[in-house]
């Protein structure tokens, strides 16, 4: 049983339907070329409990299987239209992406989030988030999710420019054994077996994502009035993610991370005589 709750409004409204629009552009590309693509995170949410975005949601988010991984970017930087492009850590180092995500950008638009940085130059065109989906090992979850954290935390560390004080100084020499002994456990673990899937672990702050047994065969499922792929089990994938998935948030947790958009970057282009 959906929640039915009015569409967003304005602005917010024009920038999910871009959106939609360059999922489907995406979403050809997955199945003309057999890669396996699913909903998650909030916009699974939005389809589950809502049927299509959430009210108040400013992004689209999707897992990409990781043995297709290296596929699809390879394949989408050669067929995207060209006022969409592929944005990672190689194509443009500037933006900060980092490992297991990859934008495709909308290349007409200017598109500003509450947490930019304005320091580096990179496109900012309206987005959709891409995450690399690998496999954690079977361990308990506990423990699964205190290695994924530790992973996190020490990649976090050097990736996004922490500021020069004492404590980030004895953490520059900390957090390399860190991530080198934690990624370590991580991985020898997988060796006997895995149980779960999720991001890439140095991603663990999008939120842990589900039993294994959940997700495979992928299945259709509605968003926006259109047929998407998701998981097997959308319910319990949610379920474990959100706990009481259907219980919507208080109004003041209801979070918009949309703080300007122009959907032709020409209009505000200045022109100088």
């Amino acid at each position: 049983m959906r929640v039915e709750l009015p569409l967003a409004q304005g602005r917010l409204r024009e920038v999910q339907l871009r959106m939609l629009e360059m999922l489907d552009v995406v979403v050809d590309i997955c199945q003309k070329n057999g890669i396996r693509y699913w909903l998650t995170e909030g916009t699974l949410l939005g389809a589950v409990r809502h049927g299509g975005f959430i009210p108040w949601d400013d992004d689209i988010d999707i897992f990409v299987w990781h043995e297709d991984w290296d596929k699809f970017q390879s394949v989408c930087i050669q067929s995207l239209p060209d006022n969409l492009s592929l944005q990672n850590e190689k194509t443009e180092p500037a933006s900060g992406m980092g490992q297991g995500i990859c934008k495709i950008r909308d290349n007409r638009s200017l598109y500003f989030q509450n947490y930019e940085s304005f320091r580096n130059q990179y496109n900012r065109g309206i987005f959709i988030d891409v995450f690399k989906c690998v496999e954690y090992p079977a361990l308990p979850k506990s423990a699964v999710n205190y290695l994924a954290k530790r992973i996190s935390f020490a990649y976090g560390f050097f990736h996004f420019q922490p500021l020069l004080n004492f404590k980030n100084i004895i953490s520059y020499f900390a957090y390399p054994l860190s991530y080198v002994f934690h990624k370590g456990l991580f991985e020898f673990f997988k060796w006997f077996g895995t149980a779960y899937y999720g991001p890439t672990p140095e991603r663990t702050t999008y939120g842990f994502s589900a039993k294994k047994g959940q997700l495979f065969p992928l299945k259709p499922i509605e968003f926006e009035g259109k047929m998407y792929m998701g998981p097997a089990d959308p319910e319990g994938y949610l379920t474990n993610e959100y706990g009481d998935f259907m219980k919507l948030p208080a109004p003041e947790k209801r979070r918009l991370h949309l703080l300007f958009a122009v959907l032709d970057k020409s209009e505000c282009e200045p022109e100088y005589k």
